[in-house]
């Protein structure tokens, strides 16, 4: 059973048809934004076929231009199945929950680490740790729903990548918690740097559907690469991890939207 649709716009065969549209007006981009109010740059990517627009944005010209064409010519359907918005409701949900039990994992961690103790005694560290676990891989099953939804190869795999990761050095911190300082901080130095890689690359991975799901998933991917860099760098891998505040918070945003759309 199907439920509601995400709509795109076709590119670039939208583009080249604003394009005539305009020119049989006689009209220049310039004239153009001021009969709609568009920025000059939004115009000129529309007609390149660089963007897909939203479909207010496209009657907006299409008023300005006094011209009608048959929208659906011109969208593509994403069809959102029952199971998709269930998944993606569960995802941000255990989001909420991920962000509660990461950030205690993340203190609990960084503890270790310059105090060459453990915050925590065995047993709720572990649990802490399984939690956050399974927290996050079923929060990342939204990610794998959008790349999956989108056919979206390279998030998909990342996505996979990443879950991988986290739930391989979550058991592996586990394993370290009686080991010295030494061994915990070169597996702290690894994670920060496989995830800084992965992270970027997740981030690229938004970006790329930006065109489609809007400014959000935009911001959203901004932030991971740039969260990436600084946990790769190490030096600035503190600034890193204040920055997931604020990212993992966005991710829970954009898979609450997706799912109620």
């Amino acid at each position: 059973m199907r439920n509601k649709n995400l709509l795109t716009m076709k590119q670039p065969d939208l583009g080249k048809k604003i394009l005539e549209l305009r020119k049989q007006k006689g009209l220049t981009q310039e004239e153009l934004v001021e009969k709609c109010n568009i920025n000059v740059r939004t115009i000129q990517r529309i007609e390149a076929g660089e963007t897909m627009p939203r479909s207010f944005t496209i009657k907006t010209i299409l008023e300005a231009l006094d011209a009608t064409i048959n929208l659906e010519e011109f969208t593509n359907e994403v069809a959102l199945t029952n199971q998709d918005k269930k998944k993606l409701n569960l995802a941000w949900i255990f989001g909420v929950v991920y962000f509660v039990f990461g950030f205690v994992e993340t203190i609990a961690d960084v503890y270790q680490f310059t105090k060459d103790e453990s915050i925590f005694n065995g047993l709720l560290y572990t649990s802490i740790k399984v939690i956050s676990s399974m927290a996050f891989v079923l929060f990342f099953v939204g990610f794998l729903r959008i790349a999956k939804i989108y056919t979206h190869k390279l998030l998909e795999v990342i996505v996979y990548v990443f879950m991988i990761a986290y739930v391989l050095f979550g058991f592996y911190d586990i394993f370290l918690i009686n080991f010295s300082e030494e061994a915990v901080g070169v597996s702290l130095i690894v994670e920060l740097l496989v995830f800084g890689v992965v992270q970027i690359i997740f981030g690229i991975g938004l970006l790329q559907l930006k065109s489609r799901l809007g400014t959000l998933v935009q911001v959203c991917g901004v932030l991971e690469i740039i969260t990436g860099v600084l946990l790769s760098t190490l030096v600035l891998a503190s600034l890193g991890l204040f920055l997931l505040i604020p990212t993992i918070i966005i991710e829970i945003i954009v898979i609450y939207k997706i799912a109620r759309k």
